[in-house]
């Protein structure tokens, strides 16, 4: 009964007026959830809130299994949201837990052999169930609130900076196989194919393509030969698949949305380069604390493997 609910309101939250990147569907959801999980099942003596906690995981995993299974949910989007889902899930099922305990010591007149669901208070309790609704319609994308991120990642070359610079603007930069496995890719995240470069010049374009056809459009804004490169980038929210990512983390959807990239190089001793990239884009969520945790961890994934693949380019390209 109590997946029967989880799914029945993660349908509802399908509506224009509800939001699932919501603290709503983030929080109370899963304490709801937790909560019918344990009033559902008949209170004895040696029951524990330990129990009681982790009880409800065992719903949210089916509910889990079954969004992924109909695609209604993708898997990184789980990845975000399990960690509090569960979390929050098995508080309301203590809740709940103690709450039965109580009225056992209490002696209140109900038989805890029976499910609780054909006990008095049924009224109360449906509204209790409806609570996580009420909220989210008050909540819409009212609280939501845009944060700029940016994200920096370094990697030492053995190359001289004019050949870090040619990998970088050649007109078809196939990447490199064999990336390190990295969290992003678990979860299904496409590794990056190739790059093709029309004009080396502002205004130009740099088209960075990637497994499952994502691609991104990437225009020049500023470029220093040898030392920067400025892109400002481009996606198309509707070109990209839900088989790729998640309607509510697509890049360049309401919830993020990609800036710009900026590359810069420095020449270090010995005819080696340190090259930097980094990325600037936006989230906009209610929970931009927790959102931000994952956005710096995907965006890090994405930067390392492009600069691991610059870098082998570089390191094989024979000097003039």
């Amino acid at each position: 009964m109590a997946s029967v609910y989880g799914l029945s309101i993660r349908l509802l939250f399908s509506i224009e007026s509800l939001e699932v990147m919501s603290i709503s569907f983030f929080f109370i959801v899963p304490f709801a959830i937790g909560y019918f999980t344990i009033f559902l099942i008949p209170y004895k003596e040696g029951q524990s809130a330990t129990a009681a906690f982790f009880k409800p995981w065992l719903t949210c995993l089916a509910i889990l299994g079954i969004t992924l299974f109909f695609n209604i949910e993708g898997m990184i989007c789980w990845a975000m949201a399990f960690p509090i889902f569960a979390t929050f899930a098995g508080f309301g099922g203590v809740v709940a837990f103690n709450g039965k305990k109580r009225r056992a010591m209490s002696k209140e007149l109900w038989d805890f052999e029976k499910d609780d669901w054909e006990k008095p208070g049924n009224l109360k309790i449906s509204f209790l169930f409806l609570i996580p609704l009420l909220a989210g319609l008050l909540e819409g994308d009212r609280i939501s609130s845009a944060k700029e991120l940016t994200i920096e990642k370094k990697i030492e070359i053995n190359a001289s900076p004019d050949l870090v610079w040619n990998a970088l603007l050649r007109n078809d930069q196939q990447a490199i196989k064999n990336q390190p496995v990295s969290v992003t890719t678990i979860f299904g995240f496409p590794h990056h194919l190739n790059t093709t470069v029309d004009r080396p010049m502002i205004g130009g374009s740099r088209v960075a393509n990637y497994e499952k056809g994502l691609s991104f459009m990437e225009t020049i804004q500023k470029i220093e030969p040898e030392r920067s490169l400025v892109l400002k980038i481009t996606t198309d929210p509707s070109k990209i698949s839900k088989a790729i990512m998640d309607e509510h983390i697509v890049i360049g959807g309401k919830h993020i949305q990609l800036q710009e990239d900026e590359y810069r190089l420095e020449a270090l001793p010995g005819g080696k380069t340190l090259l930097s990239l980094s990325s600037h884009f936006n989230i906009n969520t209610s929970f931009n604390w927790y959102a931000g945790l994952w956005a710096n961890l995907m965006m890090s994934d994405i930067l390392k493997e492009e600069l691991n693949s610059l870098q082998q380019i570089s390191e094989k390209i024979k000097p003039s």
